[in-house]
C-alpha cells in the first residue's frame, strides 16, 4: 500500500522529487511485509539503493532481505531501527532477487525509493560468508593461507594482491610453545604460538584487495583461558560502512575460523559481546572466491541451483560423562538446497569423540538424515572438538562443535548394619554412633539426633574399606559415655 505523510516538504528527510525542485515523504508499506521484485537481464551485477524513513518517529524496526527470487535462498539480511533520519541499504545485484520488507517493531514496515545505478565495477567492496570451521583448530598449514597470513606474534606474508593492516588492537601471548592443537601452527612449522590481537571494546583489520578479483579470507579466534567470550564480527564497506555480513561467535574455547569471499576494500570489525575482550590470532588469503548467478554482495548464500547442507542443532555439548562410560547424541543433518548433495567423508577431532555413519550417503533436496556422535572419555578433564562433513554441497564444508567434561565416577555406596546391646541405665534416652578409619580413631559421628533404638546402618560406607565403629549412650540433657569397644567391618 502507499502514504504519503507529506507532499510538499522542505525537511532534508524528505526525497527530491524526480523532477526537481520540491520534496515528498512518502512510502510503500505494510503492517507485516512486502516485496519488491528487481530482475537484471544483462547478466551484469548493477548496485541497488532503497531508501528508508521513519517519517513520523513512530519506534519502526525492519528486516529487509534479499531472496533468491527462484529459490527463496537468502542472499543478504540487514535489520535496520531508529531510521528517522533516514537511511539508505545499498547492494550489488544481479540476477532475479526479491527484496523483502518486514516490521519487527513499531506500526508498520516502510519504504520511501528504490534507486538503480551502473554496472558494478570488479573492485566494489563485496563479503560473501563461505563456512565456520570448528573441526581445524590450530592445524591451518595445508587448510588456510595458500597465499599468505598474518599471525599474531609470528609472521606475517601478505599476498601482492592484498593490503592489511591492524587498528585499535593491543597484542598478548597466552603460550611461546604450547603442544596444545588449538594454538597456531608457527610458519615454520617448529611450534605453535597461542597468541592474539586483542581489545576490552574492539579492534578492526583492514583488508583491501586490489586485483579486482574475489579472494578467500580466513579469520581465526580461539578463547584459549576459557573466559567465556563471545564476539560480533562484521565486514564493513570501508568506505561507505554499509555492513556486508555479520557474523556472533561464541562457545569457542576449541578455536574456529569464519571464512567469506571478498573483494574490495573492506574493514572487519570485532567488537566484544561477551568476557573479558574480542580476540583474534590470525588471518589467512587464498585463491579466487566463488561467484553467483542471481547474488547481492554480503550473501552468506552463493550459486542457486544447488544442494546446501543444514545441521540441528549446530553444536553439541555432552557435560560430565563418566571416565570408561559414554553418551551419544544426534545431529540432524538436511539438504535445503535444489540439487543432490552426497557427503563424502566425516571427519572428528577431540579425545574420546567419535562419529558414526553418512559418509558416501546422498541426500534428495528436502531430505533429511541424523548423523550420531558419542562421547566416550578415557581420562578426566574438559573436550573440545568438532565433526567436519565434506560433499558436494555448496556450503561445504560443514562443521558441528562438540563438547564435554570427562568425571571420574562417583563410587557405589554400600550398607554396614550396626547393633548393640542396651544400657541398662533408666536415664539413657538414646544412643551415637560413630566411624572412623582406625581403631584408636578419630571418629566422626554419623547420627544428628541420639537414636532411640539399639539398631543403625550406614549407607555411605564404599567398596575396599575398613571401617571402624563405636557407640555411646545419651542421657537427658545431652551427656554422653565413653566410647563403646570399636568393630570393624571390612566391605568387600
Amino acid at each position: 500500500m502507499n502514504w504519503t505523510w507529506a507532499f510538499s516538504s522542505s525537511d532534508p528527510r524528505a526525497l527530491e522529487t524526480s523532477s526537481r525542485p520540491g520534496r515528498i515523504a512518502a512510502a510503500w508499506y505494510s503492517a507485516s511485509s512486502f516485496s519488491l521484485d528487481v530482475n537484471f537481464t544483462d547478466g551484469n551485477s548493477h548496485p541497488v539503493a532503497l531508501y528508508a524513513v521513519d517519517w513520523d518517529d513512530n519506534g519502526r524496526a525492519e528486516t529487509i532481505q534479499v531472496l533468491d527470487a527462484n529459490t527463496n535462498a537468502v542472499l543478504n539480511s540487514q535489520n535496520i531501527s531508529n531510521f528517522a533520519g533516514g537511511i539508505y541499504l545499498i547492494w550489488n545485484v544481479s540476477g532475479h532477487v526479491k527484496i523483502n520488507a518486514s516490521a519487527t517493531a513499531g506500526p508498520n514496515a516502510v519504504i520511501s525509493g528504490i534507486f538503480f545505478g551502473g554496472a558494478a565495477t570488479n573492485a566494489a567492496a563485496a563479503a560473501t560468508f563461505v563456512r565456520s570451521d570448528t573441526a581445524t583448530a590450530g592445524n591451518w598449514q595445508g587448510v588456510y593461507g595458500a597465499d599468505g597470513h598474518s599471525l599474531t606474534g609470528d609472521s606475517q606474508s601478505i599476498p601482492a594482491y592484498a593490503a592489511f593492516a591492524i587498528q585499535s588492537q593491543y597484542n598478548w601471548t597466552w603460550a611461546s610453545n604450547p603442544t596444545d592443537p588449538r594454538a597456531l601452527e608457527t610458519t615454520n612449522r617448529t611450534g605453535r604460538i597461542a597468541a592474539a590481537w586483542y581489545n576490552s571494546r574492539g579492534f578492526s583489520l583492514d583488508v583491501n584487495f586490489t586485483d579486482g578479483n574475489s579472494h578467500e579470507f580466513a579469520l581465526y579466534s580461539v578463547d584459549w583461558d576459557a573466559r567465556r567470550r563471545s564476539e560480533a564480527i562484521r565486514v564493513v564497506n570501508a568506505t561507505t560502512n554499509a555492513v556486508l555480513d555479520s557474523r556472533s561467535i561464541s562457545g569457542f574455547a576449541g578455536g574456529i575460523y569464519v571464512v567469506w569471499n571478498i573483494s574490495g576494500h573492506v574493514r572487519v570489525n570485532i567488537s566484544t559481546t561477551g568476557g573479558p575482550n574480542s580476540v583474534a590470532s590470525g588471518v589467512f588469503f587464498q585463491g579466487a572466491g566463488a561467484s553467483s548467478s542471481d547474488s547481492a554482495t554480503g550473501t552468506g548464500s552463493p550459486a542457486t541451483g544447488q544442494g546446501q547442507l543444514s545441521v540441528s542443532p549446530a553444536s553439541l555439548a555432552f557435560g560430565n560423562v563418566n571416565v570408561s562410560g559414554s553418551s551419544s547424541k544426534s545431529v540432524a543433518i538436511s539438504n535445503s538446497g535444489t540439487s543432490n548433495v552426497t557427503i563424502s567423508s566425516v571427519s572428528i577431532s577431540g579425545a574420546g569423540l567419535n562419529a558414526s555413519g553418512l559418509s558416501g550417503v546422498t541426500l534428495n533436496p528436502g531430505q533429511t538424515t541424523s548423523l550420531s556422535v558419542t562421547f566416550a572419555p578415557a581420562a578426566s578433564g574438559s573436550v573440545t572438538g568438532g565433526v567436519t562433513l565434506l560433499s558436494n554441497a555448496k556450503n561445504s564444508p560443514i562443521s558441528i562443535a562438540l563438547s564435554g567434561t570427562g568425571a571420574q565416577p562417583t563410587p557405589a555406596s554400600h550398607s554396614v548394619g550396626l547393633n548393640w546391646s542396651p544400657s541398662t541405665s533408666a536415664s539413657v534416652i538414646g544412643y551415637n554412633v560413630y566411624r572412623g578409619s582406625a581403631s584408636a580413631g578419630p571418629f566422626t559421628q554419623l547420627n544428628a539426633t541420639p537414636i532411640p533404638t539399639i539398631g543403625y546402618t550406614d549407607t555411605a560406607a564404599q567398596a575396599g574399606q575398613t571401617y571402624y565403629y563405636v557407640v555411646t549412650s545419651v542421657i537427658s540433657g545431652g551427656d554422653q559415655s565413653a566410647f563403646s569397644n570399636p568393630a570393624s567391618v571390612t566391605v568387600p
